[in-house]
């Protein structure tokens, strides 16, 4: 997840500077600049924040906290399409907390599967368990602080047509005190110091991939 999203993130920053993005998507190919049209201040005359460059720079959690003037956990919640009412809808009210949870139980799965010990059977059984108390994670006082869209127009190889998308970024938080006492309670008589050590190691999950 956390490879996902800085992987987002670069090619959005491309786009953003309209050069492009290497990577090749499943269906068409792209080729050339995309070029943005229109964001959320244009109708307004009001230039794109200075924490949307580095949201789409970095998913580094001081560094968001710090540009966005929160201090407090932060989840990035990305979502694209061709509505910009449909993906605003959806991410807003039915995609982010499945996300930030998706997030959150895989973030807990990288952490058991880069300090797991023993045998292998040992280290399945520590698996299933931690996967299994990582769906009791709740996301209870998930604040939504600030939003913004782009529409970014890009030029399809070798042809004429142009395809249009909205990129919709939506910023989320929670404070890291409640965070860390959802975290304890779903891991109740797993070891302390392990526990203490995967809140450390979740607080690091910031970015959540960008999905149509």
């Amino acid at each position: 997840m956390k490879k996902n999203g800085i992987f987002f993130a670069i090619c959005l920053v491309g786009a953003i500077t309209l050069s492009s993005c290497a990577s090749a998507p499943k269906v068409k190919d792209v080729s050339g600049p995309t070029e943005i049209i229109e964001h959320k201040g244009t109708a307004f005359g009001v230039a794109q924040p200075e924490w949307v460059g580095t949201v789409l720079g970095t998913p580094n959690q001081k560094t968001l906290s710090k540009a966005l003037g929160i201090d407090k956990h932060i989840w990035v919640v990305s979502k694209t399409g061709e509505n910009l009412d449909f993906v605003k809808t959806w991410a807003d009210q039915v995609d982010a907390r499945a996300e930030i949870g998706a997030s959150i139980k895989q973030g807990i799965s990288d952490f058991v599967g880069a300090r797991a010990d023993g045998d292998k059977s040992d280290v399945e059984e520590t698996v299933e368990r931690y996967s299994a108390r990582a769906s009791a994670v709740t996301v209870s006082g998930l604040n939504k602080e600030t939003d913004w869209w782009v529409l970014g127009r890009t030029r399809l190889q070798k042809k004429t047509e142009t395809e249009s998308k909205y990129t919709y970024l939506v910023v989320y938080s929670m404070d890291e005190d409640l965070y860390a006492k959802q975290i304890k309670n779903a891991f109740k008589g797993e070891d302390d110091k392990v526990v203490d050590e995967l809140i450390q190691y979740l607080m690091n999950y910031t970015m959540v991939e960008a999905r149509e």
